[in-house]
Formats: C-alpha cells, sequence, structure tokens
C-alpha cells in the first residue's frame, strides 16, 4: 500500500506565519531570520544556543519539530513555511545536533532572490537555473539533469506549507510522517511511514503530558498535522490483522482531534466505513478507476454504472482531511444513521445475520447516503480536478464529472427505450418467477425467494443493497431505480426512488422530493466530454 497527494491542496489554518505563538520572546524569531537572510550562518548558531539556554520556547513545539526532522532522509533538503516549523528546526539543528545534515529552507526567505542565489552558491546548486519559481526549484533539486555530476537530493515540503506551494507536482509527493517527499519514481512509504514512527519519532508527548505546556493551543494546533500519518498507519495496522496497534493509533488520533477541537472530523475519518482487517484498501483515485465504470448514454455524455460508493466517497474526505480541508470535512461529512430505528418496532431486535445479510449499509460497496447536495457537486468537482490534472494516459483529454439534469437522468435509466415506466423496460417491478428487479419498499413476499418471506426483506434488503445489485438496464446502469433516490442537479429533486419509497417513485420520470440530507438519498455521477 502507498500514498500519493493526488488532489489540489486547500487552504491551511495554520499556513500564516505563527510567530509570536512560539515563545513570548520573538527577538530570538526575527533575529535569526535576519541572520539566516543575511547568510550569516555563525550568528545563526549563536542565536540557536542562546535561545535553548534560555529556556524560552515549547517543548510540545520542539518535539514536534524533532519528528520532522527524523520525517526525512539523509542530507535531505526540507522547505518550510511558517516560524514554527523553521526556527525551532533550526535550533535542534545547531544547539543539539540533531540532524545537522538537513537543510532547512523556509519557503518565505526564498521569495528573496539574494538569498536563493546564497542557498544556490553554498549548496554548489549550480544547475537550479536562474528565476525559476519555487515549484521549479523543487523540482530542480530533486531531479538533476545530470545525476553523475549532480547528484539528486532527497527533497521534502513540510506539512506546514501553504496551498500553493503544494501544488508542486502533487502526484509525486508520498508522505512519510511530518513531511512530504518529491519523488518521481514510487516506493513504499507506507513502510517508512511506519519505520518512522516505530523507530525514530518522540511520541511520548502525544500520549500524555509532562510539565506545564508554554503554548498548548498552538501546540494542539500544530499536532493535527500528524493526522494524515496516523490514518495510513492506522489502515496498514488493520489490513494486517495487528488490531491493537491500529486500537492504539485510533486512540491516539482521536486524543490530538480532541486537544485540536477536531475529535468529530477524527472520528468521522476513523469511523466511516472501514472494511474489516485483511481487505485491500483503495488508497488513490485514478484516471482509470474514473474511466472504467463510465457508460455512454448520449454524445458526450456518460454515467457511472453505480451510485457513487462509500469507498469511493471516503477516499474524498480522506483527501480532505489529509490536506487539512476541515471546512470542507465538515460541509461534506456523512451524517451517522441509526439503521435499526428506521425499521418497525417487530424487526428492531433481529440479529445483524439477518439485518445486514447483504452486508452494512455503512460498508464499502454500499451506496454513500445522508450527505448533502454540496457534498455531492464538491466531490464532482474533486473528481474532475484529479482526472484532468492527471498527466497518466487518459482517453479525454478534458471532462467534468457533475449531477444530472432530471431529463438527463431519465434518459440514461431508460436505456433508449420509449414509453416504460421502469428501467428494464417492463411495467411490472417483479420477473416471471415474482422475484423484485429493484430494492424498495415490497410489502408483497418474493414469489421465489422463500428465506425472505416472514423476514420484512421481500425485495432483497431491509435497508441499502451493494451498488451493483440486481440486472443493470441496457447501457449497463445498475439500482439506476431503487436502492437510494439519486439526487439532480435541481436542488430538492430526486430521481429512482429509494428502499422506502413506494414503486411509483421508482419510475424513470418520476420526481422525488428532498430537504436536507437523508439515508435514503445518494448520487450517481455523469461524466461530461468537454475536450476530446
Amino acid at each position: 500500500m502507498r500514498y500519493i497527494i493526488f488532489a489540489l491542496l486547500f487552504p491551511f489554518f495554520m499556513s500564516t506565519s505563527v510567530a509570536g505563538s512560539f515563545a513570548a520572546d520573538t527577538s530570538y524569531e526575527s533575529r535569526i531570520r535576519e541572520a539566516e537572510l543575511a547568510g550569516n550562518r555563525e550568528q545563526v548558531a549563536a542565536l540557536c544556543l542562546e535561545w535553548y539556554a534560555s529556556g524560552d520556547y515549547s517543548t510540545g513545539i520542539l518535539n514536534w519539530n524533532y519528528n520532522a526532522l527524523m520525517s526525512v532522509d539523509d542530507n535531505a533538503v526540507l522547505f518550510t513555511h511558517t516560524d514554527s516549523d523553521t526556527y525551532p528546526a533550526l535550533m535542534l539543528q545547531y544547539a543539539l545536533r540533531i540532524r545537522p545534515d538537513v537543510t532547512i529552507l523556509n519557503v518565505q526567505l526564498l521569495e528573496n532572490p539574494q538569498y536563493r542565489d546564497f542557498i544556490v552558491r553554498t549548496r554548489r546548486l549550480d544547475w537550479v537555473k536562474p528565476g525559476a519559481t519555487l515549484s521549479e526549484f523543487v523540482r530542480q533539486l530533486a531531479s538533476s539533469p545530470s545525476p553523475a555530476d549532480h547528484p539528486t537530493l532527497p527533497t521534502y515540503l513540510g506539512m506546514m506549507s501553504d496551498q500553493e506551494f503544494l501544488r508542486t507536482d502533487r502526484a509525486n509527493m508520498y508522505l512519510t510522517g511530518l513531511a512530504l517527499k518529491y519523488s518521481d519514481q514510487p516506493f513504499d512509504n507506507i513502510a517508512v511511514l511506519r519505520y518512522n514512527f516505530e523507530n525514530r519519532f518522540r511520541n511520548d508527548y502525544l500520549e500524555f503530558s509532562i510539565g506545564q505546556e508554554k503554548e498548548p493551543e498552538t501546540v494542539a494546533r500544530m499536532n493535527l498535522n500528524y493526522i494524515p500519518a496516523l490514518l495510513l498507519l492506522h489502515r496498514h495496522y488493520r489490513a494486517g490483522g495487528d488490531l491493537t496497534r491500529a486500537a492504539h493509533i485510533e486512540n491516539l488520533a482521536l486524543r490530538i482531534g480532541q486537544a485540536g477541537h477536531r475529535e468529530n472530523d477524527v472520528r468521522l475519518t476513523f469511523g466511516l466505513g472501514m472494511p474489516p482487517a485483511g481487505k485491500p484498501v483503495q488508497s488513490v483515485i485514478t484516471v482509470k478507476s474514473l474511466e472504467k465504470p463510465m457508460k455512454r448514454i448520449k454524445d458526450g455524455l456518460y454515467a457511472g454504472e453505480t451510485e457513487v460508493t462509500n469507498s469511493q466517497y471516503e477516499l474524498f474526505l480522506t483527501d480532505l482531511l489529509n490536506n487539512r480541508d476541515f471546512d470542507r470535512l465538515e460541509l461534506c461529512r456523512i451524517e451517522k444513521t441509526d439503521w435499526r430505528n428506521l425499521l418497525p418496532e417487530p424487526l428492531r431486535n433481529l440479529p445483524d445475520a439477518i439485518l445486514f445479510k447483504n452486508g452494512h449499509p455503512d460498508g464499502p460497496d454500499m451506496p454513500v447516503q445522508n450527505i448533502s447536495l454540496d457534498a455531492a457537486q464538491h466531490y464532482c468537482e474533486w473528481i474532475t480536478q484529479v482526472y484532468n490534472a492527471a498527466a497518466s494516459k487518459k482517453k479525454y483529454k478534458k471532462v467534468r464529472f457533475r449531477l444530472p439534469d432530471p431529463e438527463e437522468w431519465s434518459i440514461a435509466a431508460a436505456a433508449g427505450r420509449k414509453d416504460v415506466p421502469y428501467p428494464w423496460g417492463g411495467y411490472y417491478i417483479r420477473n416471471s418467477k415474482g422475484c423484485y428487479l429493484l430494492n424498495i419498499n415490497a410489502t408483497e413476499p418474493c414469489g421465489d425467494c422463500p428465506d425472505d418471506k416472514d423476514s420484512g426483506a421481500n425485495d432483497g434488503g431491509f435497508f441499502t443493497v451493494p451498488a451493483a445489485s440486481y440486472f443493470p438496464n441496457d447501457f449497463g446502469l445498475y439500482c439506476i431505480s431503487g436502492n437510494v433516490a439519486e439526487m439532480t442537479n435541481t436542488p430538492g429533486i430526486s430521481m429512482g426512488g429509494s428502499f422506502q419509497d413506494i414503486p411509483y417513485y421508482a419510475q424513470i420520470h418520476t420526481q422525488g422530493k428532498y430537504s436536507g440530507t437523508s439515508s435514503t438519498l445518494g448520487f450517481r455521477v455523469f461524466m461530461e466530454i468537454i475536450e476530446e
């Protein structure tokens, strides 16, 4: 398993300088900054020693920077962005001789042309082109044109870098802890991340507090940067059956989330549709995974063969978390459903083996539900950005993933048939054997399904069933009627009906009405070709 950042990165709450929150006396930071800009490394070293001797610093931020330094390879270049991930790291290097092999380059300082020339000269980076942008600077450091004369340098971007800087070749950035390694060659970053966490990091300060922290709020906000790494480790341990370590990671993440006032976001991310231990987890969304399920509806328009599933939507939420886009994470979260309470009282105490015989509705292959229209549209925007920005081979140069309008949805459901009420072309909701052809609120028992006659799940499921259930229509679309009602681009209008609806609402041209989120409401993505 590996992790690559594919999606665009969004504003981060810590992307601006937090000088002044690191220590009551900010003169050390400003004086170190001035000395560094002037290229006076002796003065930088002296100021770092003086700062450490003063004791006027946050131990929590110092520990955070220690782990950031331990996230990178030997002789690496680490790009930082804020005062809090730059000057404490320099203090560790000069005062305590911790990772002096790492070159720390503050992005804001590099905006100064004289300072950048100084870095190029002192590091003998003469292959870096004059006037290169910061993005080009990163690429040139990590992939020199003549490795024999200019060996490539392990190059990392700090987790507190801002959105514009992290746009640099985002598909080539791999999470290794509190840093992202730039690499045009894939590698097993999960193994590196695990080694760093288990053998190199100082984790005790995350587990419990020793003494009084000078800047607890700042430390709590910075510690939220651990969450993406902890999420990957949690998945890794679960997949390997190491449930004890997985539980430990989950508890640690919850502790960090609670301290940083993001506990609900952490709970959402760690608890959403997690597959059982040992089942492979898709860690990224790819061009192939976006193109393959699309079925042609008409010229220039395609529809997803299934409703968007929990596992697909989870990739989106995970990406929002990894990119610290907490505002959109809150907007796009899935509201939890008490599934048993949706049932009539006599059925609520049925065992799970009966109630969820086709899988739990929160499982990875089930349609996502209980999200807002805005959330569905943000998902569509996300996969559009992923597809259009991808450098890998793809069928189309530019596409737009979106929700359909009601008419487009009806065209997709009819699959070329005219004047028929249901997607399979018939006028009835059961086949010749009496078996239901969709997942709706069926009151009569299935004619050829004896196991279901007395269970209350007459059509095959009490709630949602896997998104690729029943027979597809002639366009290859599964469950376009029934299962969950599907949102359109018209607010408040859904199509297809749900597992709780009567057959009338599952007809091709019948529009449903909704307001807010619902456990019966999901969506299907359509793909519009913008440029061949």
